[in-house]
């Protein structure tokens, strides 16, 4: 790890109030996103542009995240176990940024899809979601002290259990009614993503429990929340709507409207205070919220 200890603020800005600055800043594009959803309900309507105004407020948090996760990888050195556990999160955000992007110019442009079913924001994503996968494998290889060639097995295993689980519930779904409007392609896709979500989010709760829900846990909590957001929308499409009443679909609609951009300030917030913690040590004010054990083990 790189000796920052002596390294000073130059901007004379503290740590702390960097954060604060954050939170408050979420807490402003939080209600914002609130104001609009109800605000849409309200007008029929809508234009294009008052549609998409939330996608743009997502890229914020996105782009903050991805920053984030680049300025603390950047704080170890190439040959150090840390950094590509942090390369690896930070590449996966970054491809999801670039999926928010495509999403955006495909809607704008009217770009042609890879296919009706698969759109390059699904490639995107999918990658983004094997770099992730990615940074929780090295991170339990160095909790345990495992040797990555003897587990790469777990890893390409993990996620082939991953796609035939995803296959076994499409066709499920397709059986029991669900999704008929959809193929399914489609339907597969859409499942995958919670299947994904749900695979990490549960490592991600393993290894907060094991780091005693401590600091260098918590960029993986913003995957627990993608988790709940995409499960949210798989439900949808598969035709779980039809099932409840409008009451409970409005709520569905609102969780997932808050914990989207949620987990991309969950995971930012905390990469950013790892980073000041690595950066400027003492000085930043932040250690006393790190245990000493859980940073042990990180370095």
């Amino acid at each position: 790890m790189m000796n920052n200890s002596n390294r000073s603020n130059p901007f004379g800005i503290s740590p702390k109030h960097v954060l604060w600055f954050g939170y408050a800043l979420s807490l402003v594009l939080l209600g914002m996103l609130v104001w609009l959803y109800y605000a849409e309900l309200q007008n029929e309507s809508a234009t294009f542009w008052s549609n998409k105004f939330v996608n743009y407020i997502i890229l914020v948090p996105a782009f903050g995240a991805a920053i984030a996760g680049t300025l603390l990888t950047r704080q170890f050195e190439k040959g150090e176990s840390p950094h590509r556990i942090w390369l690896a999160f930070s590449i996966g955000i970054w491809f999801w940024v670039a999926g928010e992007l495509s999403g955006l110019t495909y809607d704008a442009l009217g770009v042609e899809a890879l296919s009706p079913d698969f759109h390059l924001v699904d490639v995107l994503w999918l990658l983004g979601y094997f770099f992730l996968g990615l940074s929780l494998y090295y991170q339990i290889l160095l909790v345990y002290g495992i040797r990555s060639k003897k587990s790469i097995f777990l890893f390409l295993g993990t996620i082939a259990a991953a796609f035939l689980l995803t296959i076994g519930l499409t066709n499920l779904t397709i059986k029991a009614g669900g999704g008929e409007e959809n193929s399914w392609a489609f339907l597969f896709v859409t499942i995958l993503y919670p299947v994904l979500d749900l695979i990490e989010a549960a490592t991600a709760i393993w290894l907060s429990l094991l780091f005693r829900r401590g600091q260098w846990s918590r960029p993986w909590w913003g995957l627990i929340l993608f988790a709940l957001t995409d499960s949210i929308d798989a439900f949808y499409w598969i035709g779980g709507y039809d099932l409840i009443p409008i009451m409970a679909q409005s709520m569905l609609d609102f969780i997932s409207l808050v914990t989207y951009p949620a987990s991309y300030m969950v995971a930012g917030l905390a990469l950013l205070s790892n980073y000041f913690i690595l950066r400027y040590a003492e000085d930043s004010g932040l250690l006393k919220t790190a245990g000493t054990s859980e940073l042990k083990v990180e370095k």
